[in-house]
């Protein structure tokens, strides 16, 4: 029994020798107006978001973390806030110089709530909808310098149920693979 407990104690002091710490995040934010004809004056949605992670490195190839982040934006009266959580658990399959290839395996929930600003300065909730996501994406980290790496994950593959707070409504789901250049999220993370 001793031999087995010292041997487990050695398997933890060698992962942990190895480990390493990082925090880091990704910003967002944006102004767009679309297009119109003349004489009319669309209003203009601004949104701006805050991602930050923190993760550990077990090893070269494994890394776990969890991601959190903050949305809003507002079109006229109108505005959405998005609050979520993101655990991931990242594998590293190929490494060529200071670039590495991964793949990204997550679960997510995220809460966003639709409000209206009334004239009287109130705020009417429009409504609420909570969204659960799960899937893997792939990525390339850069290692800029020792401390600091650029991480970019593109596209997704994965399930995903959206539901409005509201009663004697049923969940939305999908289930897809997206691809496009519009489904990249950039990081920058600081190792210990």
């Amino acid at each position: 029994m001793k031999k087995l407990m010292m041997a487990a104690a050695l398997a933890v002091a060698s992962l942990s020798a190895n480990a390493q710490v990082y925090l880091g995040g990704g910003i967002n934010f944006g102004t767009s107006k679309p297009a119109h004809a003349e004489g009319y004056d669309p209003e203009s949605t601004t949104s701006i978001g805050l991602r930050p992670e923190i993760g550990y490195k077990l090893d070269d190839q494994i890394s776990f973390g969890i991601g959190l982040g903050y949305n809003h934006s507002k079109t006229g009266d109108y505005k959405t806030d998005n609050f979520s959580i993101e655990p991931y658990l990242r594998y590293t399959f190929a490494r060529w110089n200071n670039v590495s290839f991964f793949g990204e395996a997550g679960f997510g929930y995220t809460h966003s709530e639709n409000n209206v600003d009334l004239d009287d300065n109130h705020t009417l909730t429009k409504d609420k909808v909570n969204t659960w996501y799960i899937g893997v994406r792939p990525g390339i980290a850069v290692d800029l310098t020792k401390n600091f790496t650029l991480l970019t994950k593109i596209g997704w593959l994965g399930y995903k149920s959206s539901k409005p707070d509201v009663d004697h409504y049923k969940a939305s789901s999908d289930f897809g693979l997206n691809l496009s250049g519009e489904n990249i999220q950039f990081s920058l993370l600081y190792n210990f």
